[in-house]
């Protein structure tokens, strides 16, 4: 492990870059057991063990963003699923700045879409240390120079926009956390909210939502306060906190 000169992140955070771990968020987990405090990013050339929601593989080959921030968010945990939008706007932000014209959303509830395609993954874990704090482990992968051959999803990477390093791809994202991380913290959850849906893919058109046990069609109306999606199947507006969104006019990979 190596420590990066902090003189390039926004004040109260810090950075530790490794070569290879198992994956960034795991290490998260062991610096905040030896003391680490919020505001320090975690990233990696390569993980071994990449994760991505619901327990699936990150491939996470050397080449891409793998970072991880162990933040302290001073409020109740019941309040993390708040952090996947703030974070999402910051990954937006991120990617747009580096593919000039094309077209960046964001899709519910915390991926962000280059044309349609997923350039990203978000992955939220909270860690409660022996004194009682409370951490959000907000474990970010970004493709830069390379995207999955076979994904769930149609994927991107930003170099195929632009000739960009990781390294300039995460100090850009390290600000963008921090700028909307403010917004959250000085004027809560409905201006990310609003902002949020101002980029939302889909939002007033028919989509598809798999569950773990079941598949929903209907109109993505609006985020409720919470971060819910808002499904209209027809006979009634349904919540949706966790599942997998997919469109009409987007072809799923096999």
């Amino acid at each position: 492990m190596m420590d990066n000169a902090n003189s390039k992140m926004p004040d109260g955070f810090n950075h530790q870059a490794c070569l290879s771990i198992d994956s960034t968020n795991k290490e998260a987990v062991r610096q905040i057991m030896t003391g680490a405090v919020s505001g320090l990013w975690i990233t990696a050339e390569e993980q071994t063990s990449g994760r991505g929601r619901s327990g699936r593989e990150w491939v996470s080959n050397s080449g891409n963003l793998f970072s991880t921030l162990v933040y302290e968010t001073g409020k109740s945990l019941c309040h993390s699923a708040q952090l996947s939008f703030v974070t999402s706007l910051a990954v937006r932000d991120t990617v747009e700045h580096f593919t000039i014209g094309a077209d960046v959303k964001c899709k519910w509830p915390n991926d962000v879409l280059v044309n349609g395609a997923k350039i990203s993954g978000i992955l939220l874990e909270t860690f409660i240390n022996e004194d009682g704090t409370n951490f959000m482990i907000i474990g970010i992968g970004i493709n830069v120079n390379h995207h999955p051959d076979k994904p769930l999803y149609p994927a991107a990477h930003i170099n195929k926009f632009a000739n960009v390093a990781v390294s300039d791809v995460f100090q850009c994202l390290a600000k963008n956390m921090s700028g909307w991380l403010n917004v959250w913290q000085n004027y809560g959850f409905e201006k990310i909210r609003h902002s949020w849906l101002n980029y939302a893919k889909g939002q007033g058109d028919d989509i598809l939502v798999r569950l773990p046990n079941e598949e929903l069609n209907g109109r993505f109306v609006d985020l409720d306060g919470d971060g819910a999606l808002m499904l209209d199947t027809g006979t009634e507006i349904k919540l949706i906190h966790s599942g997998d969104v997919f469109f009409p006019d987007v072809k799923e990979e096999k």
